[in-house]
């Protein structure tokens, strides 16, 4: 007799909705291999904040920052100047091994739309980025770096 419920009664085909050992074991396996390539590629990423001062990610950031700092503060934003604030968004951005940018998230905005635009504008500009160094490519594929900016009244740029 079969029980009614789930993986009970007819499936695609007319068949039986059970499983035998076979469909479970391949089922298993692929689910297996799914896990390990997600695992394997979140090892890959690393997150970097630009206060690590002592890992060779933190290194990149340090140099990073001051890079985008020189962009920044060429292309400093009008509506710093106008609206004479001193504030900016928390960016997260993503840099692959090569150097080049993966993208670029608000992660907490400045409350001003403008200065969130023009600090993902600057971060662009100044890509692409050196690549990594052959020993951090040997450590991660992709860095993502938080950054909480500030725009200053006087038109400098600060990475914090």
């Amino acid at each position: 007799m079969e029980r009614s419920g789930r993986g009970g009664g007819r499936g695609a085909g007319g068949r039986s909705g059970r499983l035998d050992s076979a469909a479970l074991l391949g089922q298993i396996a692929s689910l297996d291999a799914e896990t390990q390539q997600r695992a394997s590629r979140a090892a890959r990423e690393q997150r970097v904040s630009l206060a690590d001062s002592r890992s060779l990610a933190g290194f990149y950031a340090a140099d990073w920052a001051r890079k985008v700092t020189r962009v920044g503060e060429t292309n400093f934003p009008d509506a710093a100047r106008r609206l004479n604030l001193s504030t900016g968004p928390l960016l997260e951005i993503a840099i692959r091994a090569d150097g080049s940018l993966r993208s670029v998230r608000v992660l907490r905005s400045s409350g001003n739309a403008e200065l969130d635009s023009a600090a993902r504008r600057i971060v662009e500009l100044a890509a692409p980025y050196p690549p990594f160094s052959p020993e951090l490519r040997q450590q991660v594929e992709l860095l993502r770096i938080e950054a909480p900016w500030r725009f200053d009244p006087g038109g400098r740029v600060r990475l914090r």
